[in-house]
């Protein structure tokens, strides 16, 4: 499997164990979606959690990645991204300067940086009869739009239902929870 995972400033927080596993399925090419101008042939796209908050005029310059991205999802290639990586595949993000800069588009809502308030905690997320671990980890929320409905149930350490959405577009699943697979299949998550 040829296995495509952005690493740079903006996308850096990825589980070790969780590249390890990528690693025993196929060749991991890292590429970095603030420089690089094309994305890596590839059969899975990971987009890990960052802060893309911090480079968001780099980001959103970078018009031959974004296409690239958008490509690849709407062919039906296979994507995950989490927390920073689902905000980066918004239509926006408005910054902490109050701007707005547009982003890959393909979930059709705006993340923002706005009214900052801190989400985490561990979550368990329940999706099609699998349960995956993980936590979240954020300051930025989502405004309404129209993104894909969740297609998980997410709850806290304690067991409290939680408003941590997994969506699903084709075969891109985004969303805020940093999920653990070190010893689990990831891609029966394509399953639900």
């Amino acid at each position: 499997m040829r296995i495509a995972v952005a690493r740079d400033a903006a996308f850096n927080f990825i589980y070790r164990e969780n590249l390890a596993r990528l690693e025993e399925w196929g060749t991991v090419t890292f590429f970095s979606p603030m420089a690089d101008e094309a994305l890596p042939e590839a059969d899975f796209v990971y987009l890990p959690g960052g802060y893309p908050e911090f480079f968001l005029e780099s980001l959103a310059n970078n018009e031959s990645l974004k296409r690239g991205l958008r490509a690849y999802v709407e062919a039906g290639g296979r994507m995950l991204a989490e927390c920073g990586g689902m905000m980066y595949l918004c239509d926006s993000i408005r910054g902490m300067d109050g701007k707005d800069y547009p982003m890959v588009g393909l979930l059709h809502q705006q993340a923002t940086m706005e009214d900052m308030k801190l989400r985490l905690g561990y979550r368990t997320i329940r999706a099609g009869g699998q349960i995956w671990k993980g936590h979240e980890f954020h300051y930025s929320s989502v405004s309404p739009g129209q993104p894909p409905a969740s297609i998980a149930v997410a709850t806290d350490a304690r067991g409290n239902t939680v408003d941590t959405p997994l969506y699903r577009y084709k075969n891109l699943i985004a969303g805020y929870a940093h999920l653990y697979w070190g010893e689990s299949d990831l891609m029966k998550l394509w399953e639900v």
